[in-house]
């Protein structure tokens, strides 16, 4: 279950600004990391030595910085979190309805708790890929036949 309810608000014009320029600095430094990148913190209770982390979760802050400065709220979630049919609704941009529909009809395996309907994050994401590749492949289909047409 998600550890947190709390909603994140969106950054400040400073924020973003600072976001912005921090990932263009730090985002050449994802080339070539192979594992773990070292950083070096400065603050009041920072460690005095360096701090290496994994590639991977320094990708994610750079990542987290770009969508700050676009002005987004960012959220980390754990992939076994589970989340509410409007979360679930605005991950899948489906109505709130149609979320509950999808899992009373099985497309997404959810769960009752109490009267509230709960879905793990991680099949809420796959049947979103899912999607996502299906109509891919039909618009690939619908582009070659308009080719063969002749029509673009």
């Amino acid at each position: 279950m998600a550890t947190h309810t709390r909603r994140f608000a969106a950054p400040s014009p400073a924020d973003r600004n600072f976001a912005r320029d921090s990932a263009r600095r730090l985002a050449p430094s994802l080339d070539g990391a192979s594992g773990s990148v070292r950083l070096y913190v400065d603050g009041p209770n920072a460690p005095t030595e360096s701090v290496t982390v994994p590639t991977a979760a320094f990708a994610l802050l750079i990542k987290i910085l770009q969508e700050m400065a676009k002005g987004n709220a960012v959220d980390v979630l754990n992939y076994e979190d589970e989340v509410t049919t409007g979360q679930m609704a605005r991950l899948l941009n489906v109505s709130a309805p149609y979320a509950i529909k999808m899992l009373d009809d099985g497309k997404i395996q959810g769960r009752l708790v109490g009267t509230h309907r709960r879905a793990r994050l991680v099949d809420v994401l796959a049947y979103r890929d899912e999607q996502y590749t299906a109509r891919q492949a039909v618009l690939d289909h619908m582009s070659d036949m308009d080719q063969e047409l002749g029509l673009i």
